[in-house]
């Protein structure tokens, strides 16, 4: 069996997932992992039979590596993207793209002058309930898209971890607005949004916002990170297209799943990437699959990454609208 050698960079939350997933892999080898804090790189490392590294130079120079996961804060994706790119890598980059418009198109650039093949991480494609929300939005059976709804909430903590590093936007409002695109096949051409910060986190509390679509949907967006940390599973997302002949919607207040003490109720994971048999299972799990088995195969991703780029200048858009207070046109 060909097997895929794999380096992640940045082990954080998701980072030390990727980690963990590729370790478990039937047809990948996870032969490096990167962090700035060297201790954390030994650490998983170690755990996971990996080579460890503080420099992403270090990584890119080990002659079997193939492939890389790169795990970082949105504002670092650039540079790093760039130089993988360069070192000729396959890569699947987390969520966004990159935090604005040009940073973005310069790791495209980068990309297609390398020639090198390029996957954004956009775990909804991978989540079934949103699979089904786009299968079920088909234009034979939805007809022509009226409106949309996305609600994204998560917890204050949150925002306060984060801090100036990302936004709401870019952090959980990516999701939503490649989404939305997906979904009603059709890009987004003007927003409306306005913004709410009274926590002190360093970031947006809150941000509304309604949306033109180019085939004449509207839509609005809701999201949120005021809530307090008591908030079951910390987040709760609802999603919802309606159309001319039929509708459809999800709403992901809770995943079915609850545990109850004394001291309260907490939710389960059943659905991301829950921990099943010692193993990470769920939509994350399947994202990395596909992107193994694809890259070994040679077969496209299931979204290019030229769609991924294009929910960026929307949420330049959405922010230049909520500081400003005006309409803002989408600028691709």
């Amino acid at each position: 069996m060909k097997t895929l050698k794999i380096g992640v960079i940045g082990l954080g939350f998701f980072g030390g997932r990727h980690a963990r997933i590729y370790a478990d892999h039937p047809a990948a080898e996870l032969i490096g992992v990167c962090d700035a804090d060297f201790s954390r790189a030994e650490e998983i490392g170690a755990a996971l039979g990996a080579e460890a590294f503080a420099s992403v130079e270090d990584l890119l120079a080990m002659p079997e590596l193939q492939a890389v996961s790169i795990c970082l804060p949105d504002r670092l994706h650039e540079e790093v993207a760039i130089a993988c790119a360069r070192a000729g890598k396959t890569i699947l980059l987390e969520k966004p793209l990159a935090h604005n418009g040009e940073a973005a198109r310069r790791i495209v650039e980068a990309v297609e002058a390398a020639n090198v093949r390029l996957m954004i991480g956009h775990i909804l494609r991978h989540d079934p309930r949103y699979v089904q929300v786009y299968e079920a939005a088909a234009p034979e059976l939805l007809g022509n898209p009226i409106h949309l709804r996305a609600k994204r909430n998560g917890i204050r903590s949150t925002a306060r971890r984060l801090g100036s590093s990302s936004s709401i936007l870019f952090y959980m409002g990516v999701h939503d607005v490649d989404a939305m695109q997906w979904v009603a096949r059709s890009r987004i051409s003007s927003v409306y949004a306005r913004k709410v910060e009274m926590l002190g986190t360093g970031n947006e509390d809150a941000l509304y916002a309604v949306l033109n679509f180019e085939n004449g949907a509207i839509g609005n967006l809701d999201y949120s990170w005021a809530w307090p940390d008591g908030m079951m599973n910390g987040f709760r997302s609802a999603f919802e297209i309606v159309g001319t002949k039929t509708a459809a919607a999800m709403d992901v207040t809770d995943q079915g799943l609850y545990f109850v003490n004394d001291g309260g109720t907490v939710g389960g994971d059943t659905h991301l990437w829950p921990e099943i048999n010692g193993r990470i299972a769920g939509a994350l799990a399947d994202e990395l699959n596909h992107f193994v088995q694809a890259t070994l195969a040679g077969r496209d991703y299931v979204q290019h990454y030229r769609e991924a780029l294009d929910a960026i200048p929307v949420l330049d858009a959405l922010a230049l609208s909520a500081q400003t207070g005006k309409v803002v046109e989408v600028n691709r």
